[in-house]
Formats: C-alpha cells, sequence, structure tokens
C-alpha cells in the first residue's frame, strides 16, 4: 500500500523526517466496535491523512485484542447455560423487578427533602440480570450461530473480520497487510512481544 518500490531507494524516501506511525489500542473483540471505537480511531486516522498529505509515508497498522478472561468467561458462562437449560435454552421467566430506588438525603442543607435515587445497578443495568445467551441474541444472532460461541476460537473467527469490515466501511487508512490478532493463534504476535 504504502511501501516504497525498489527503483525508490533515495534518501529522502528512507529518511525518517519522511516518515510517520500512528497506532490504536487494540479493540478487545468480545462484541462489535461502538461509537467510543470510532471516536478514537479518527483522531489517528485524521493524522494519518494530514501526514499523507504532507508526503510522508504513512503506517497505520491495526490489531484486534483477542487474550485474556472475558472471552473465557463468556464461552464458559455459554456452555453452563447450555448445560443447565438445555439448547436452545428455556430460562426461569423472570417476574419483573422494580427498580430499586432508595432514599438520599442532601446532607450540605438539611432544609431539602430527601429524594428518591435508582441504585447504581437498577441505572446501569434496568435492574435485570440477563443470561449470556440472552446478551448474544440481543446482538441478533441466531441459536445456531450463539452455539458455536462456547467454543472460544469462534470469537476470534467472527468478530474481527466484522470489525475489520466495519472499519472499511468507514474508510479508514489502516494498512490491512499489516492486521493482527493478539493471541497464539497468531505465532508471529507472540514472538514479537
Amino acid at each position: 500500500m504504502d511501501a516504497p518500490k525498489p527503483e525508490e531507494e533515495d534518501d529522502q524516501v528512507f529518511s525518517h523526517s519522511n516518515k510517520f506511525m500512528v497506532t490504536f489500542p487494540y479493540p478487545y473483540m468480545n462484541g462489535r466496535l461502538h461509537l467510543g471505537h470510532t471516536f478514537t480511531i479518527t483522531k489517528a486516522d485524521f493524522a494519518v491523512g494530514y501526514q499523507r498529505l504532507k508526503g510522508k509515508r504513512c503506517l497505520f497498522p491495526f490489531g484486534f485484542h483477542c487474550t485474556g478472561m472475558p472471552i473465557k468467561a463468556c464461552s464458559d458462562k455459554l456452555k453452563r447455560e447450555i448445560k443447565e437449560f438445555g439448547y436452545p435454552p428455556k430460562f426461569p421467566v423472570r417476574e419483573p423487578e422494580a427498580n430499586e430506588e432508595k432514599q438520599v438525603t442532601n446532607l450540605s442543607d438539611p432544609t431539602k427533602k430527601a429524594k428518591k435515587v435508582k441504585s447504581k445497578v437498577a441505572m446501569k443495568g434496568g435492574g435485570v440480570n440477563l443470561y449470556q445467551w440472552e446478551i448474544m441474541q440481543s446482538l441478533g444472532l441466531t441459536d445456531e450461530e450463539i452455539l458455536k460461541f462456547a467454543d472460544t476460537s469462534y470469537w476470534l473467527e467472527y468478530f474481527p473480520p466484522l470489525s475489520q469490515m466495519d472499519l472499511r466501511s468507514l474508510g479508514v487508512k489502516v494498512d490491512w497487510r499489516r492486521s493482527f490478532i493478539t493471541t497464539d493463534v497468531n505465532p508471529y504476535y507472540d514472538s514479537f512481544v
């Protein structure tokens, strides 16, 4: 994409002042990219575009973070839910829970009335604890597709290509030849780090 051709071997092309590299914190691949990713990646993308306009050789590699416990934990939850509730799972019917509210007194002004405030848990999740299967369904996945996510390696096959497709549709100036996954599936990354 941006690599110099052999006939361009001139000091100007290979000088450090004529190069620019940018990177982006690897997004974790346990779901789709969201607006926060877009907000941050556009900063890197604008910088690369600007430096290219100035005539610099630019490198923008992209990594997909797939190591650690979140994928393993989600995979294990799916296995547990299948074992406990069958396939496709038939979860117990939940009673609609009233949002937890508690009295909060304004300590700085004792003349003001206490007000009701939702607890932090109730505000974040609406007071409902979802099963992992339900979370995956909220992403628009079918039961057949969700079953595949019980295998941790399927997460690596499913989400990185979707993220790459989303980023390509945004038109980011990433050098996709240098994209990688941060796991032992990619021996080059492990040997480099």
